[in-house]
Parts: structure tokens; sequence; C-alpha cells
């Protein structure tokens, strides 16, 4: 484990042995980190002291975390379990380092009742047989719609010019400016029937593909009309819908490597089980 992970060693020690409490539904009524303790005899340095309550039991427990570059020795151990012995309570003690233990240091442990941890970033070793590497392929089908075109039955608008009394050098343009969703279609009641929008997407196929640009039409069965927003010439009747549409595919790849997944592993040398944790110390195993 690298030591410019921004987070000192003994705080990364409580924070993945907090994790792991939270995830047994034990009760933590006191936690102290880089504190001093009184013993019997004498004042003592502890990395992090636990108090915690579990089947109604209190539990003491301190930590002894030591980031060093080489294996912790057997007289570390046995100074470890002489502060063990000197402390109230008789508190259970967990020695933690990032690089193993001698034999010696182990043996001892075991003899006397110390919980020993390495608490590290994963190695190869740890990552052999595991998945590496995660691709994930986001496939993104975008329809795409152009050249719409509204075609008018020009013999209803000369008779309605009529009807309406509009004389024929009477010029004007009916214009509009709208999402298709927002250009609507009503029947003769007057009662909206469709939109643009409805209309040119029943013409995309189910299913994901693509499409080339192709061109559709939509000629209408029954009297369908567009609101115009002229007052003197409200409404046209409208015989075609033209349209090109297409649906083009746009793929993304997004790789996952495992460190995204496993960031620090937390394994009791003793009995070999492990706890594995994400880079916001999130409990994955």
């Amino acid at each position: 484990m690298a030591k410019n992970t921004g987070i000192p060693y003994e705080t990364l020690t409580q924070q993945i042995f907090d994790r792991i409490l939270n995830q047994e539904s034990v009760k933590t009524i006191n936690v102290q980190h880089d504190v001093v303790l009184q013993g019997k005899t004498a004042s003592h340095q502890i990395d992090v002291y636990w108090e915690f309550e579990a089947g109604g039991i209190i539990y003491y427990t301190v930590v002894q975390a030591k980031d060093w570059n080489s294996r912790v020795e057997q007289g570390e151990l046995i100074k470890f379990k002489g502060v063990l012995d000197d402390l109230l309570n008789q508190p259970r003690g967990i020695f933690v380092t990032r690089t193993g233990y001698q034999k010696g240091a182990k043996e001892f442990a075991e003899k006397n009742g110390i919980v020993l941890y390495e608490l590290r970033e994963p190695t190869e070793e740890d990552k052999e047989g595991r998945i590496q590497t995660i691709i994930i392929n986001l496939y993104a089908f975008i329809p795409h719609s152009t050249g719409i075109n509204l075609i008018p039955d020009s013999d209803w608008a000369k008779e309605e010019r009529k009807r309406l009394g509009i004389p024929d050098d009477d010029k004007f343009n009916i214009q509009i400016a709208a999402l298709e969703d927002a250009i609507k279609f009503y029947n003769e009641r007057d009662e909206e029937v469709s939109s643009v929008y409805s209309i040119v997407s029943s013409f995309y196929p189910p299913g994901f593909q693509e499409i080339p640009p192709t061109k559709i039409r939509n000629d209408f069965q029954e009297p369908t009309f567009l609101h115009t927003g002229i007052g003197k010439f409200p409404k046209l009747k409208i015989n075609s819908l033209e349209a090109t549409i297409s649906v083009s595919k746009a793929v993304e790849v997004i790789q996952v490597g495992g460190e995204d997944f496993v960031a620090f592993i937390l394994k009791n040398v003793i009995d070999k089980k492990e706890h594995r944790f994400d880079k916001d110390i999130k409990l994955i195993k």
C-alpha cells in the first residue's frame, strides 16, 4: 500500500474495522484514534482503541497499525503483549500491518490470542483468477427526421376562401414554427387526432436497428386540419405528410479495471479470511 493515498494508515485501519463492525451489527460505544491510555504501570500510545457491544457483552479492543516496509518481527508482538497485559479491562489485541509477519511473530501471536491482519492494496497474486477488466459497450440508436412537408388540399383551400369571402388577390402566408410534437392535427369537429411527431414516430420499425435516410408519406384517410393561427383563415385541410427518417447508431465503450472494484484487502493472517473494500472504503466482501 503506497503511503501517498491521502489516508493515514491508522485512520484507514479505523475506517476499515468500522465497516466490518457495522456489517456485523454491533454497537460502537467508544472509538478513539491515536490515544494515550493509562495502564497499571505505565501510559501507552494506542493507534485505535475500541469499545463495542455485541450480544449484550462489551468488548475492549486495542488495534496497533504499522505502515512498515518490512515484515513485523516477533519482538514487536512481545512488546504489544506487554501493553495489553498492562491495560485495564484486559483488551483484545489486534495488530495490523501492510507487509506481513515473520514466522516467529505469527507463532507468538497465535499462542497469545493476538489477531494478526494484513491491510494492503491487492497484489497480482490477489487478482489471479478474478475478473481484471470489464468492457461495457453502450449502444444508442438515435432517430432523426428531416424534410417534413405538409401537403395541403388546394381545391379545399380555394373553396374555403370563397366560403369565407376572401378575395383572390388577398395573399397571406401560413408559417408554422414549432417542435414536431407541438404541431397538432384536428378532425372536422375540431378534436385533436394526432401530431406530426406521432405520425413520423409510427414509421420507425420496432427494435434497435440502423436505418438509412428513407422517405415516408402519410396520406390522411379522414378530413384532417391544421390550425393556421390566422383569424380570417383559421384552419387548413391537409392531405398528406412527407418526411425523411433515419436511425443512426452511436457506440460508447466503458472499460472498468479491477482496481476500480478492490482498493484494499484486509486479510486475517491466521485463518486466511479476507475482506475487500473499494476506493471509498465500502465493504465488497
